[in-house]
């Protein structure tokens, strides 16, 4: 449909940024106008506490209205591209942003140098909501280099950054796959529903012409990942970090042992649970010879189970319920308010986000089509929002945003919660089956797929760090070493299955994956308290926002993820529910 045919309730209401052309104008000119008054004040910043105070503020000030600019132009944009005002927008605050990254470099740095009198101005109560920023920048000094270093080095990450930005820029073309006669698209979008396909024909050709087209570049791709990592690992060594795993976790606070617990735990501890799975898929779809592109077919076919966006609310407010009146007035205001854009349109994006910042609403964006998809959907993204609705209520704006290392908590609370209660409502054996199936799916992609992922990653980092020479065979023998491990015995891993590491994104930028897993073992030890009657420590977790360490956040709430308990927990679920489904299966 085109945007103008949808009902305005289902569209968002951006006003909370911005209610007109003229107050984006001039917010523009104002940011323009902090903008040169911060960079006036270089070699100044701390020349006294009050002159120290001042400048966080301002500064603080202008990346808030900075961000109401970018946001509400890129959201602009998400829904209606060719709107020439829209792209005019993006422009501006893009080149904005890109302009204060680069004139705003002297702070931390000039910050770091006066480190000693600062710490004297934190110990002030008018400084407290400073302490924990510049905790955080002052743990860097050790990594910190001379001014002429920085400069150098951040002309090298922008190198470093050109495999990401040229895996980002390949367009592979693929044959067509023949369904029914009849020759289809292939590519990265279609490729997962051919896999999906009843006819082991449409599955096998799909398959096979993906992967051979990575095979004829694999050597290319193979140095984009080696570069990326040389990148990585350049970076460590200049910065005096044990390993680029150290340097990469050093951000969330975090060592090497709890990237190497969330290993042991999906890759060995635990992987005869997801052996099991497979074995059972097999057994459940009647497959002889399980392939690998055999696993996307649904362990349980879909429901045809429609909701209407209505249906959506009442079934959330009842699911979430136990999380408080206030959590459910705040999804009320998320559909009275309009934060969310629901349907599909003409050249608006694909996918689901939330999004917003510190002035505005938390906004959602979806391409709703009433499937049990949708539904778990809006569940996910309200999470983030919600998320967001009270860490902004509860901290100022430089301490609000949470970090991505917590990121994905609150969103797959609610997937959990959401789940529970239609298994809990619905006698529909075969619905019940299907909702079963898609948590069992859901955890396997991410606690099991992502660590094994995750070894790769510091397998290959490793193998730079040691010298070690690495050519496209390295990687793609330790792809399918790695694959068959990870699959056991009840799938046959085909021998082009060697290439799927190169279309991995996050194999192309810094230790990212293991963070999924995290992320799902830490909610479903949230949803078994909240489940139990216990909400208040989650609750507590969610008005955090960023004024604290990500790990104190989640200790502080009664889950550590340091602790083998967490992710003992998280696998004991999935055992749990694999039995849950074996169970309808023989009723």
């Amino acid at each position: 449909m085109n945007r103008t045919e949808a009902d305005r309730c289902y569209t968002w209401d951006l006003s909370s940024l911005f209610a007109s052309q003229e107050a984006f104008d001039e917010q523009l000119k104002c940011s323009e106008e902090q903008l040169a008054a911060l960079c006036s004040r270089k070699d100044h910043i701390s020349d006294t506490i009050e002159i120290y105070i001042q400048f966080l503020e301002d500064q603080e000030r202008f990346e808030r209205g900075l961000e109401n600019l970018y946001v509400y132009a890129k959201m602009c944009t998400d829904v209606e591209p060719t709107d020439m005002q829209n792209q005019q927008n993006l422009a501006h605050a893009s080149n904005l942003m890109q302009k204060a990254q680069l004139d705003l470099t002297f702070v931390s740095l000039e910050l770091i140098r006066h480190a000693d009198t600062i710490r004297e101005y934190l110990k002030e109560e008018r400084c407290r909501d400073f302490r924990y920023p510049m905790e955080e920048l002052f743990r860097t000094i050790p990594h910190r280099l001379s001014d002429e270093m920085e400069q150098l080095m951040s002309e090298v990450q922008e190198i470093a950054s050109v495999p990401d930005e040229t895996f980002q820029s390949i367009r592979l073309t693929f044959d067509d796959v023949e369904v029914d006669g009849k020759k289809e698209f292939l590519n990265g979008a279609t490729y997962h529903e051919f896999l999906r396909n009843r006819n082991v024909r449409v599955r096998r050709q799909a398959f096979e012409h993906y992967f051979k087209e990575y095979g004829k570049l694999e050597n290319a791709f193979a140095n984009l990942l080696i570069g990326n990592a040389k990148g990585q690992v350049l970076n460590a060594r200049t910065r005096h970090f044990d390993s680029a795993l150290a340097a990469s976790l050093f951000a969330d606070g975090v060592d090497v042992s709890l990237y190497d617990k969330i290993l042991y735990m999906g890759n060995e501890k635990y992987i005869h649970f997801l052996h099991a799975f497979f074995a059972m898929k097999k057994q459940v779809l009647d497959i002889e010879e399980f392939h690998i592109y055999d696993i996307a077919l649904d362990l349980e076919p879909a429901t045809d189970v429609r909701y209407t966006i209505d249906e959506c609310r009442t079934i959330l407010k009842k699911a979430l319920g136990v999380l408080g009146d206030d959590y459910i007035e705040g999804i009320d205001r998320a559909f009275a308010e309009r934060w969310i854009d629901f349907y599909p349109s003409k050249e608006k994006r694909t996918g689901a986000y939330s999004w917003g910042t510190y002035d505005s609403n938390p906004y959602i964006l979806m391409n709703f089509t009433g499937s049990y998809d949708s539904l778990s959907t809006l569940a996910h993204e309200l999470g983030h929002s919600m998320h967001s609705y009270y860490s902004n209520r509860h901290n100022r704006p430089m301490l609000a945003n949470y970090q991505i290392f917590v990121a994905e908590v609150a969103s797959t609370v609610n997937e959990i919660l959401l789940n529970r209660y239609l298994l809990d409502t619905s006698t529909d054996k075969a619905y019940r089956r299907y909702i079963l199936s898609n948590l069992m799916e859901q955890f396997v992609g991410t606690c099991y797929r992502q660590p094994m992922f995750a070894q790769f990653e510091k397998d290959l980092h490793q193998w730079i760090e040691e010298r070690r020479p690495i050519t496209s065979k390295t990687i793609t023998d330790r792809c399918l070493q790695l694959n068959r491990q990870y699959f056991g015995d009840a799938v046959i891993v085909d021998d082009l299955q060697k290439y799927g590491f190169y279309y991995v994104p996050h194999f192309y930028y810094n230790f990212y994956v293991y963070k999924y897993t995290l992320g799902m073992a830490v909610a479903i030890s949230f949803a078994k308290e909240i489940l139990q009657g216990n909400a208040a420590p989650y609750r507590t977790f969610l008005t955090k926002g960023g004024s604290e360490a990500p790990v104190d956040e989640l200790r502080s709430a009664g889950v550590d993820p340091l602790s083998d308990k967490v992710y003992d927990d998280a696998f004991t679920f999935f055992a749990q529910t694999m039995h849950e489904f074996r169970s309808l299966l023989d009723q």
